[in-house]
């Protein structure tokens, strides 16, 4: 019996020692959030150096006011956890208030600038600063959300458990709203870039669908008979694929057939903004663009078969002898494809290209 006893009160002891361990994991799960909210805002003070919002805007205030009021929220926790619980609400709020009041949907997108593709180190730098500020909300909407259930009274329950004891809702909620921020602000898929470029007389999308796998080749030609191919095998869920350039010039006769093919009357019938990307297992799609700006799609889907002479035409380009390699470059997508569209295989890739200001000035992505 003694020993008996003895083995019980070891198990009731281990029970207490993984309780305590549970409780003491918990109450510093808050401060440790507060630190990492604080890690990030210092890191962007670089960034907002280089440009941000004005000096008197409430973006700025919340931005500077948000590290001071966290790092005395985790002072708080310790002797008089109440004052400490609000002071990490306001904190973690001020936070989120500097993000969103920085972050655009058309040209100050914290998810396209993880698109930032090829290997300049200006725009691989939007990477690192993004993901913080990405990380920034996600922790400091927990945070919000956790310091705000533990003020509820005890009497409030979830499931015959405090309120104020529950962790699971402040991550979930949170959760929600980053996949809501993600899904409203990724589409349609851009680059952190503004082109200013020359437009093209002509350019010509060949998409070939297999399963997850696009194969695509993209030409344009400009007035100066100059025309650039390039080539890319992407895949859905991968975040990045690898593309690779061709530059060639138009001899006489290819000159020809261009001016031939710019007469087609099926270039001007099915003409459409944003075409939608293809949908089935397998499928087909050719895609041209003129000066009108307009996007003419023949496609499997719609059961439009393209003009023989623009193939043709097309086929001869691919295999011009004069057309040369550059090096290949990376293109990043976070949407892992989804986003891509043929008006970004196009060469669309640019904010300025997808997003821009109506007359109301309000912000409008196509």
């Amino acid at each position: 019996m003694r020993q008996a006893d003895q083995s019980t009160g070891f198990a009731v002891g281990e029970i207490g020692h993984l309780m305590d361990a549970k409780s003491n994991l918990k109450s510093a799960l808050l401060p440790i959030s507060c630190a990492v909210i604080v890690a990030g805002m210092f890191m962007s003070y670089v960034h907002l150096a280089q440009g941000g919002p004005s000096v008197w805007s409430f973006d700025r205030i919340g931005f500077f006011l948000s590290p001071l009021v966290l790092i005395v929220s985790a002072l708080f926790l310790a002797r008089k956890s109440r004052i400490g619980f609000v002071l990490a609400a306001i904190g973690s709020a001020l936070a989120i208030l500097w993000v969103f009041g920085t972050e655009s949907r058309a040209y100050r997108n914290s998810w396209i600038a993880l698109n930032a593709s090829g290997n300049d180190p200006v725009l691989l730098s939007y990477l690192g600063d993004s993901l913080w500020r990405i990380v920034s909300i996600a922790v400091s909407s927990t945070t919000l959300i956790w310091a705000g259930t533990r003020l509820f009274p005890s009497t409030w329950q979830i499931r015959k458990r405090p309120a104020n004891q529950r962790m699971w809702p402040a991550i979930a909620v949170s959760l929600i709203s980053i996949l809501a921020w993600f899904i409203l602000f990724v589409s349609p898929y851009r680059q952190p870039i503004i082109v200013d470029a020359v437009a093209p007389e002509l350019g010509i999308l060949h998409v070939q669908k297999d399963g997850l796998t696009f194969h695509e080749t993209r030409v344009t030609i400009y007035h100066d008979s100059r025309f650039f191919l390039i080539r890319n095998d992407r895949k859905l869920l991968r975040y990045s694929f690898m593309e690779r350039p061709y530059e060639g010039v138009l001899d006489d006769d290819l000159r020809a057939e261009l001016k031939a093919v710019l007469g087609l009357p099926e270039l001007k019938r099915t003409q459409d903004k944003s075409p939608r990307a293809l949908m089935a297992r397998k499928g087909e799609g050719w895609y041209t663009e003129t000066s009108t700006f307009a996007i003419t799609a023949f496609t499997t889907e719609n059961g439009l078969s393209p003009p023989d002479q623009l193939v043709q035409f097309f086929r001869k380009l691919e295999n011009s002898p004069s057309s040369k390699s550059g090096p290949e470059y990376v293109v990043r997508d976070v949407c892992l494809g989804f986003c891509y569209d043929p008006k970004a295989g196009l060469g669309y890739r640019a904010e300025n290209q997808r997003c821009g200001y109506g007359l109301d000035r309000r912000e409008r992505c196509y």
